[in-house]
């Protein structure tokens, strides 16, 4: 009687077991997109305007081949003066500021993006917002493991302050030995102070976005350089990367389904239907630079 209910319990198990099969996945890829990579600083240094064709989903990351040939403006909606991007080569058009000449970007003023590949003309529109800047970077000892940061070491605390009154949205981004930081995890984003919903509003800059400046599974070693530029961003570019970071930390049991990131790019020709991708701001900032010590 004993084996009996044994094989009763196991019975079914065998049955499940038997029954994997290994299922091809067909995806309907689409044709591909224009992405622009369109995010353009005041900085006096040389800005790149990206443009490149979507690739299938199980391709691997950065095969995305570049739109070499188009025409890549920008407009000065007060002055119309205009501000070609040079086509460098694989998909990467550069513009290159020189104060000397007026060749730079106004704080206040509007921008149109003009881009015209093939029969296609695109069109976009930003405003160059007020920035704010660096004060100090200041070390934090860690000792131990544990949240926040992972290993022990030698940490940074940004101490910024918003700009008064409400309504800036800020991207601060970190150069560490001049490589971007870039990872999703280290897009480090602010409403005003922190979050508007409270009411936090130019005072200095809240903890997880001061902290958001250092890499938390890794310290700062002597002799690094580290760079810290807070970006202006318009109120739509900050809603646009909480869709990316929601996008992509999308899982576990109550994951929502997939959806396309929206763009504020536009195809003026109404015969083409070119899928589009990607986005469009002017952003303002003013770099601070640190050297880490023992």
């Amino acid at each position: 009687m004993e084996l009996i209910k044994r094989l009763r319990f196991l019975l079914p198990l065998l049955v499940f077991a038997s029954c994997e099969d290994v299922i091809q996945l067909s995806v309907d890829q689409g044709p591909p997109k224009l992405v622009v990579d369109a995010f353009v600083s005041n900085i006096i240094k040389p800005q790149t305007i990206r443009l490149t064709r979507s690739i299938n989903y199980f391709d691997s990351s950065g095969s995305e081949p570049g739109v070499e040939g188009a025409t890549v403006l920008l407009v000065d909606t007060s002055t119309f003066k205009i501000f070609p991007f040079t086509d460098q080569g694989q998909g990467q058009y550069v513009f290159n500021p020189n104060p000397a000449t007026g060749d730079t970007f106004t704080i206040g003023r509007s921008y149109t993006l003009l881009i015209a590949s093939g029969s296609d003309t695109f069109v976009s529109f930003s405003t160059l917002h007020r920035t704010t800047q660096v004060d100090s970077l200041m070390k934090i000892p860690v000792e131990g493991n544990g949240p926040p940061f992972i290993t022990t070491g030698c940490y940074l605390d940004m101490i910024a302050y918003d700009q008064p009154g409400p309504g800036d949205f800020w991207w601060v981004k970190t150069y560490r030995n001049d490589t971007f930081q870039n990872r999703i995890d280290q897009l480090n984003l602010a409403a005003d102070m922190g979050n508007t919903n409270n009411g936090l509003d130019g005072g200095m800059f809240i903890y997880p976005v001061r902290t958001g400046i250092s890499d938390r599974t890794r310290s700062f070693q002597a002799g690094e350089e580290v760079q810290v530029e807070i970006h202006s961003i318009s109120r739509e570019a900050y809603y646009w990367f909480l869709l990316i970071q929601n996008e992509n930390f999308n899982g576990g049991l109550f994951a929502t389904p997939p959806s396309n990131i929206p763009t504020n790019i536009v195809n003026i020709n109404p015969a083409k239907k070119t899928p589009l991708a990607g986005f469009f701001c002017m952003t303002a900032a003013k770099p601070f630079t640190y050297l880490v010590t023992e």
